[in-house]
């Protein structure tokens, strides 16, 4: 065997030995380093997962509080009518006209189980309620802050307004829907709670909303046609205020506590005073003189101002 035989054999030696202790290497350290750091990445993913899941159901328990607080009687046919019973009370507080209110059959609410894999549980019912009627914008808008203002676990799914020629009116349709839980403490009444107004919201945000009217477009005009023209006294000595309502100089007799007959406006006489007459026009007060008009008093200031040179 020649020097350079051995040579060569010395490196194929030491090559197989390289290849051998990097097999050894790998198989046993590396890939087992490898095993171990991907289980403990899943461990730790599994931990962080049920840390976060714990945290959702702390606040889920604690939204399920103020939840089966406010839901309605746990008997969902009870329910279904002392609730129907209350959105009554609210249109015809609200004035509306033509109304219906009807109540759908309860539907049940279904959670997963949190201890047995694919079993559903009841947690209660939905009730599903449209409400169709008549109204002026300033009594939709007083009846949504009732209807937000109450405790009850409900909600506005859909609404839709379409003016009614020129009577003042809007079709008005709404579809609700309520929830009644199995855990609720109501029994046989409604929750009796209130919702606090945030400080995002306040009876100003509906009162913008009547004042700007955007049914009203168009019929503006119709305030200025509505003039103060008298004061009287009947002879059980109530004051009267004369009104013309339209421009064909149509009188009516409006008392205290009575409505102006005006296309889409709510406008109602509050006081008559031997000279002058305190009218609410959508939702605003105004002191009314003979022989100005509703648009007169109604109507923003002028700013001289605007347009002048400097």
């Amino acid at each position: 065997m020649t020097s350079r035989t051995k040579w060569l054999l010395i490196a194929g030696l030491v090559v197989f030995g390289l290849y051998g202790a990097d097999s050894s290497y790998r198989s046993w350290i590396e890939q087992p380093t490898q095993q171990l750091s991907t289980q403990q990445e899943a461990v730790t993913k599994s931990i962080s997962d049920s840390k976060n899941d714990q945290m959702v159901a702390q606040k889920v328990g604690k939204r399920l509080d103020d939840y089966v607080v406010r839901a309605l009687p746990y008997d969902a046919s009870l329910a279904r009518s002392m609730y129907q019973e209350w959105l009554l009370n609210l249109v015809e507080k609200h004035q509306f006209v033509s109304t219906a209110v009807d109540a759908a059959q309860p539907v049940a609410v279904e959670v997963r189980s949190r201890t047995k894999k694919g079993k559903r549980n009841r947690i209660g019912a939905r009730i599903a309620y449209s409400v169709r009627g008549q109204a002026s914008l300033a009594k939709l808008a007083a009846f949504l802050d009732d209807f937000r203002s109450a405790g009850y676990l409900h909600k506005i799914r859909s609404l839709s307004l379409n003016p009614i020629g020129n009577e003042g009116q809007l079709d008005t349709n709404l579809t609700i829907e309520v929830l009644s839980l199995d855990a609720s403490p109501n029994k046989d009444q409604l929750s009796d709670l209130e919702r606090v107004r945030d400080s995002e919201s306040s009876a100003d945000d509906y009162s913008d909303l009547v004042r700007r009217n955007l049914f009203a477009r168009g019929f503006a005009k119709a305030l200025f046609e509505i003039e103060l023209k008298a004061i009287t006294f009947n002879r059980d000595g109530n004051a009267e205020a004369w009104f013309t309502v339209d421009r064909g100089g149509t009188i009516k007799t409006i008392t205290a506590g009575k409505q102006i007959p005006v296309a889409l406006h709510d406008i109602a006489v509050v006081e008559v005073l031997a000279d002058k007459v305190l009218v609410r026009v959508n939702q605003d007060a105004h002191w009314i003189k003979l022989g100005q008009s509703i648009g007169e008093v109604c109507a923003p200031p002028v700013d001289l101002n605007l347009g002048s040179k400097t």
